[in-house]
């Protein structure tokens, strides 16, 4: 029988690459994203549906719910990868900009999640969620890892629930990736405001790509999750390329950290 992937955020980077990994392993591909045009290169597969869908939206996810369950489409996989980042002082921007960053990367994956349960198979069916290993930094100008930290909460509280139907919920912690989120960081520029802040957020905005590490393609992202996907009774939490230095870092108490980046933005 063949399987079938929902795949959000699948326009560039690891969703497109998780798109290609899933279409060449044989499985039916329904790819999602807010603008469909990148993905025009799917539509020549017969094994592949394109479809413009906002995670943000009620309307917009439950239209496709719709459609696929028009066309009696019953899915064995869903990878929450619909994901942004925003850089910005968190004490002076506006609550709606902050908001969106939750917005697309919590509640996103909570409304894909919940609408398209009836149609993920029980038992049997599969919730992948995306994290991040920045998840374990507690740094300024940067909500992105807040997200992630509230993501993998939700998703193995949600693990323990859908065990009782028989669905797997899997998230996957991976280090720094080459994709355009990556290329948002190595080009920050600071923004007019305070003027305290500002010269910090240049600081962090000249440091931040350096901290970065070893990265890895999307591609290599891609397989190792699309294997994750396949293993019998699977953990929690799968991780690839992780540095060390951060998980240290996670340990270490607030305190310390809050002086060494207190340092290294004022330059005192």
């Amino acid at each position: 029988m063949e399987k079938v992937v929902l795949i959000t955020g699948a326009a560039h980077g690891l969703g497109c690459a998780l798109s290609h990994e899933f279409l060449d392993k044989g499985w039916y591909v329904i790819a999602t994203d807010l603008d469909d045009l990148p993905m025009a290169w799917m539509l020549g597969f017969k094994r592949a549906m394109v479809a413009r869908m906002d995670v943000t939206s009620d309307d917009s996810v439950n239209s496709l719910f719709r459609l696929l369950g028009d066309k009696k489409i019953m899915i064995d996989l869903v990878i929450n990868n619909a994901g942004i980042d925003g850089y910005f002082p968190l004490s002076e921007t506006p609550v709606d900009q902050f908001k969106h960053v939750f917005e697309v990367n919590v509640f996103g994956g909570y409304r894909v999640n919940q609408t398209f349960l009836p149609i993920i198979r029980q038992p049997g069916g599969r919730i992948l969620h995306i994290s991040s290993e920045s998840l374990n930094l507690t740094v300024p100008f940067m909500p992105y890892p807040l997200t992630k930290k509230l993501v993998e909460g939700y998703a193995k509280a949600l693990r323990i629930e859908l065990r009782f139907s028989g669905i797997d919920v899997i998230i996957v912690r991976p280090g720094a990736i080459r994709t355009r989120l990556l290329e948002t960081v190595s080009n920050l520029k600071p923004k007019p405001g305070n003027r305290k802040l500002e010269k910090a957020f240049a600081k962090f905005a000249a440091t931040a790509a350096k901290e970065i590490g070893r990265t890895l393609s999307p591609e290599q992202v891609a397989s190792f999750i699309y294997k994750v996907s396949c293993i019998t009774n699977p953990a929690a939490v799968y991780r690839i390329n992780n540095m060390l230095q951060l998980w240290i870092a996670s340990l270490v108490p607030f305190r310390w950290l809050e002086r060494v980046f207190y340092k290294k933005l004022s330059g005192k």
